[in-house]
């Protein structure tokens, strides 16, 4: 069995491209996989084969990773679709947020100094700011769902930034 290392992780699992799957065929199959391109199985080969198994088995786990998680699926489509959110190119990269949201996660990280070391005024931001990264992960997913790949990676984009926001939450209840 052969899995080439540059195929696009739906193409290994040998599933549709698409948000919606089967998490637990998608499990089975990566099993499947990983039991025979285990570099451990070539352990006696010469080295070129196992550098290729090697190879292999790294794609094989890359691609599960990324398919398994929501967030990963979500970027992994946007990226398939033309906009690496891990870029900054113009034409390419991640979107810039706009002005309004930018001056929007300032008055937060305001807030948070503020509450200071009120547990209460931090869990309230806390579950906002859950709340409103989940939406973002849904708009995300609903402009997949539309083939709108630029909304689907500004979503992206503003989820990206309310989870590090919170992360900064997080530390502050610390």
């Amino acid at each position: 069995m052969s899995i080439d290392p540059a195929a696009d992780y739906f193409q290994i699992f040998a599933i549709e491209r698409g948000y919606a799957i089967d998490r637990d065929a998608l499990e089975r199959r990566y099993l499947e996989l990983a039991r025979v391109v285990h570099p451990d199985r070539f352990v006696g080969a010469p080295s070129g084969e196992r550098r290729l198994a090697m190879e292999r088995s790294s794609a094989l786990n890359v691609a599960y990773r990324a398919l398994r998680d929501p967030v990963r699926r979500a970027e992994y489509l946007v990226k398939l679709g033309g906009v690496d959110l891990d870029s900054s190119d113009p034409e390419t990269g991640a979107p810039k947020p706009d002005q309004a949201f930018l001056i929007e996660m300032i008055e937060l990280r305001e807030q948070l100094e503020e509450a200071g070391d009120d547990e209460d005024a931090i869990d309230e931001l806390r579950d906002a700011i859950e709340a409103r990264a989940d939406s973002s992960l849904d708009d995300a997913v609903d402009a997949i769902g539309r083939a709108e790949i630029a909304a689907a990676a500004r979503a992206l984009v503003v989820h990206r930034y309310l989870r590090r926001f919170l992360e900064e939450v997080d530390a502050a209840d610390e």
